[in-house]
């Protein structure tokens, strides 16, 4: 299987510094349906889609995938919960602290560790099958970080500060 991964365009709360998680269902702005039209041009061909069900990766995929392939919605990429954060500033001193702490629960949401055993068990899923199938996977920057540990060891401050851009497809 050759798996890709891309976070989604530049969504509505991205321009306003604001949290953004699993409970905010924020749409793209028009700059980031441009990053998924420039980034439909060089996509390779994928057999199978997976998707987040939130509004900003569903509008990212289907503008990648132009109609070509069908786009499951899988749950399991929905970005990670973080609780009373949402919608507050990113640099909000009490999420970057929390942020930090990926045993932690956020305040009324999820850890970074229950986020990666979602997260994992998809990815176990995939590797069993052993398809020959090109996969895309459209999701999140947290969901992005967490794939990247499963394949990788990644020391703590690297997690903390991975950030993908928009529209970053690996």
């Amino acid at each position: 299987m050759i798996l890709y991964v891309v976070r989604h365009g530049e969504a509505t709360w991205n321009v306003l510094n604001k949290i953004c998680g699993g409970r905010s269902d924020v749409p793209l702005t028009e700059k980031g349906r441009m990053q998924a039209k420039q980034l439909s041009e060089k996509m390779p061909f994928i057999d199978r889609v997976l998707c987040s069900p939130m509004q900003r990766a569903r509008e990212t995929a289907e503008i990648l995938i132009q109609g070509k392939t069908v786009i499951r919605i899988e749950p399991r990429l929905r970005e990670q919960d973080f609780g009373d954060f949402e919608g507050m500033d990113r640099g909000t001193e009490a999420f970057l602290k929390a942020k930090k702490e990926p045993a932690c629960h956020f305040p009324g949401g999820e850890s970074s560790f229950q986020t990666a055993a979602r997260v994992y068990g998809l990815l176990d899923e995939l590797k069993a099958e052993k398809s020959d199938d090109s996969v895309l996977l459209v999701c999140h920057g947290a969901i992005m970080r967490i794939i990247e540990t499963y394949f990788r060891d990644m020391p703590l401050d690297e997690f903390y500060h991975y950030s993908p851009e928009n529209c970053k497809l690996v």
